[in-house]
């Protein structure tokens, strides 16, 4: 009797301790795949932020340097594919 017990207790307490050790890993990789995602969009907002300032920077540069803003215009010719970017700098006088 003390043999049979002892083996059923064995069995059900591994098995349940491996379930919940399964659920915990579970619950690890939804907590590491939720930092991922606030990470990405951190820096998203930091690249936009970072776009912004360099921007206005490189904007300002051009307004009290023709040599620069031609220079700029130029650049940006060169560097921009996307039509609609294009048709927003056009409007703006950039290209």
């Amino acid at each position: 009797m003390t043999n049979s017990n002892h083996a059923g207790n064995n069995g059900s307490n591994g098995n349940g301790r491996i379930e919940v050790l399964k659920k915990r890993e579970a619950e690890i990789r939804a907590k590491i795949a939720e930092e991922r995602v606030r990470q990405q969009r951190r820096e998203w907002k930091e690249y936009d932020r970072l776009k912004n300032i360099v921007g206005g920077a490189l904007l300002a540069m051009a307004a009290e340097d023709q040599a620069f803003a031609l220079h700029l215009k130029e650049r940006l010719q060169k560097a921009v594919v996307v039509e609609s970017e294009r048709n927003l700098l056009r409007s703006k006088g950039w290209v």
